[in-house]
């Protein structure tokens, strides 16, 4: 047991995701020309998910799911799922988001900046999934990034996301 302990990546931080809403999702149940979307968060070994939103297109979710920060470098995937009663649950789209401007932002001293300050802009360029550009922000004492993400292997599809960085107490990044 000591030995997997020893395995047992050091949390860094948390990383809280609030889940704010989908567009223009695919209609995944032909029959009823509807889809009932959920999202799954994979961060590492985590997995995480939001409710499921019936019969919509267009979700709000707004829900905040939280991730343990092992490897500030490694990608969150994050998938959208039509559920299903009788049959496997199906893809509706995937994307992932990188977590290292975020970190970059929250290993900053910005106790002196003022509110609402942008601190970095990340743009829609090269392989990214953005589907617009995204801000990492100081927000009410916090470092915080919106996030909109288009989905791949779907015909089309947005998540909006807005990150925030949560300090575990005694790290210092």
């Amino acid at each position: 047991m000591a030995a997997a302990a020893a395995h047992k990546e050091e949390v860094i931080g948390k990383l809280n995701v609030r889940v704010v809403r989908g567009s223009n999702l695919i209609i995944a149940d032909p029959l009823t020309h509807t889809s009932d979307p959920y999202v799954v968060l994979c961060y590492g070994s985590q997995k995480v998910k939001t409710s499921v939103q019936k019969k919509n297109s267009n979700p709000v979710w707004n829900e905040v799911l939280q991730l343990a920060v092992t490897n500030p470098t490694k990608p969150v995937k994050l998938e959208v799922f039509d559920e299903d009663k009788f049959t496997a649950d199906d893809s509706m789209g995937v994307a992932e988001f990188n977590i290292t401007d975020i970190y970059d932002a929250a290993k900053l001293d910005l106790k002196h900046v003022t509110d609402g300050a942008r601190i970095k802009t990340i743009y829609p360029v090269g392989v990214n999934y953005l589907g617009a550009e995204s801000n990492v922000s100081w927000k009410n004492g916090k470092v915080v990034q919106d996030i909109t993400l288009k989905l791949t292997k779907a015909d089309s599809g947005l998540i909006v996301l807005q990150l925030e960085w949560v300090h575990v107490p005694g790290v210092t990044l």
